[in-house]
């Protein structure tokens, strides 16, 4: 009965330290899923954080962008205005040239009525005929001026006024990127809040596993402890049974 009591001690001890045995191979393939995923996090952690670092650079240049677009959009229609201002000087210039030049057609024809005057008076008009000649040429001059001017005038006004369309279609595609930059900030918003998100679970992930790995070793400790005392135990089972043996032969010599 002591040989039979000590062998079921002696197997329950050994498979005592083979769960042991085994819990221990566990908490070490634990250890290692967990140091894996450590790293694993870590490496996301670090790719993240560079991550958000890009999405704000990124930010923040499409934001200079659109700000630097924005004031040269103000340079433009200030340039806009003034082009207009000066579509509408040259615009009183024609009328002005227009008013010398119906003033240089009227003094042709004073001119002209004063060469009659003139002829008409005979030799004492001579004198006057001379001068109204001289009007007159000088109106003809004025006038042909007048034209060189006019036609300057409508050359620059045509030119300011294409000018004026280019810049008000530079302006117009350039509010359109503007709206345009403006969109691609939501998305980089919402981006880095899901990389922010992520470095967080990463952070999370970093903790977790280091609880593991650290209830792991403990476990771990834990079972190399139960299966050296299981060893022991087993040792001792077998020490027992050695003693039972020999009681039971001294038994037996003792019977005989």
């Amino acid at each position: 009965e002591i040989n039979v009591a000590v062998e079921h001690v002696s197997r329950a001890a050994q498979e005592q330290a083979a769960a042991a045995h085994q819990s221990s191979a566990a908490m070490a393939q634990i250890e290692n899923t967990a140091a894996a995923a450590r790293k694993n996090a870590d490496i996301a952690f670090d790719r993240t954080t560079v991550m958000l670092g890009a999405l704000g650079d990124s930010r923040a240049t499409v934001q200079s962008l659109v700000d630097g677009v924005s004031r040269a959009n103000g340079k433009t229609r200030e340039t806009l205005d003034l082009m207009r201002r000066l579509e509408a000087v040259g615009r009183r210039i024609n009328k002005l040239v227009d008013v010398i030049g119906s003033t240089a057609v009227q003094t042709t024809m004073l001119a002209v009525s004063g060469a009659v005057e003139a002829a008409r008076a005979g030799d004492s008009g001579r004198g006057f005929a001379v001068v109204s000649n001289d009007i007159r040429n000088l109106a003809r001059e004025a006038a042909a001026n007048v034209e060189k001017i006019r036609d300057t005038v409508d050359g620059v006004i045509e030119q300011m006024t294409a000018v004026r369309r280019d810049l008000e279609q530079v302006l117009t595609s350039a509010e359109v990127e503007v709206e345009r930059s403006k969109g691609i900030m939501g998305p980089l918003e919402v981006m880095a809040s899901d990389v922010r998100f992520l470095i967080e679970a990463s952070k999370v992930i970093q903790q977790g596993a280091e609880s593991i790995l650290s209830a792991s070793a403990q476990a771990a400790t834990g079972a190399r402890q139960i299966a050296t005392a299981a060893e022991q135990t087993s040792m001792a089972a077998r020490q027992a049974t050695t003693a039972a043996g020999e009681q039971g032969r001294g038994a037996g010599d003792l019977a005989a």
